[in-house]
């Protein structure tokens, strides 16, 4: 049957592949963009989002034609969730760019975030809307979706999170990624739908490039504003407790039964 389970599940090596593929349309991706770039550099913020867009739509259309896999999971939420989900953002937000700056950013690598990104409206319509959506659409929509119909909760979540900080190639973002797509892979399991990660991933990155626009500088971290390292430490005190809090507040509310059954890890062939 076309639309059984079956077809419709993944295995996580199947996941790393959908990664492969979303990587690899970078170099299409990239030729296009070059050959614009040529002719209209002034363009450059909209076709570097044109070269994105690109990117994940070629993403979704060649895993569609090879395991017939499509965007699912895209019911209502009850708009209670968003201002938990706002501040659970927020607080892990501000705890996952506390652990990335453990990590020392050489120059050129912090000088390649500052360039990739325009701070103008180009630039946010990448970052704020494009992105939100395309990579929901795809780390959620399809590989998160079509993990839980063959594993349990907790290792698809957990494995599609990898997944999607990995899709960022680089330390500082991983850490950042992973943080932030556990909880919207929690949420969506909970909800069967795209749009609370879609509204987390907005919010983040809004936050973030705003951050950077009236700093002048997208690498500039929230935690360069907090004075000191006590004050830091009750900023992230706080921020776990926002957090345990929001955690508690989520589970009193109802979760969404999925629409089919998911199938016991084993049942199906890679």
């Amino acid at each position: 049957m076309e639309n059984s389970i079956e077809n419709r599940s993944i295995s996580i090596g199947k996941a790393f592949a959908i990664l492969g593929i979303t990587l690899a349309l970078t170099i299409p991706a990239s030729v296009v963009t070059a050959a614009l770039l040529s002719v209209a550099p002034a363009f450059k913020s909209w076709i570097t989002m044109l070269g994105y867009i690109l990117q994940f739509a070629g993403t979704i259309a060649v895993v569609y034609a090879i395991w017939n896999l499509k965007v699912s999971d895209t019911r209502k939420v009850k708009p209670l969730l968003f201002p938990i989900a706002l501040a659970m953002t927020f607080a892990l937000s501000i705890i996952s760019e506390a652990i990335c700056s453990l990590i020392p950013m050489p120059d050129i690598v912090a000088r390649i975030f500052s360039e990739a990104i325009s701070l103008d409206f180009a630039g946010y319509m990448t970052v704020g809307i494009a992105a939100p959506v395309l990579e929901e659409l795809v780390f959620r929509g399809i590989i998160l979706a079509a993990l839980l119909r063959r594993y349990e909760p907790r290792k698809a979540i957990i494995w599609s999170a990898v997944i999607f900080g990995i899709a960022h190639l680089n330390p500082w973002q991983f850490i950042a990624a992973f943080i932030i797509g556990c909880a919207i892979g929690w949420l969506f399991w909970r909800t069967r739908s795209i749009w609370i990660g879609i509204f987390m991933h907005w919010a983040n990155n809004t936050a973030g490039f705003l951050l950077g626009y009236y700093a002048g500088d997208m690498n500039v971290s929230v935690i360069d504003y907090f004075g000191g390292p006590m004050n830091l430490a009750i900023t992230l005190i706080v921020c776990v407790l926002i957090t345990f809090g929001c955690v508690k507040a989520i589970q009193k509310i109802p979760a969404t039964e999925p629409q089919e059954p998911t199938m016991p890890e084993g049942d199906l062939l890679s």
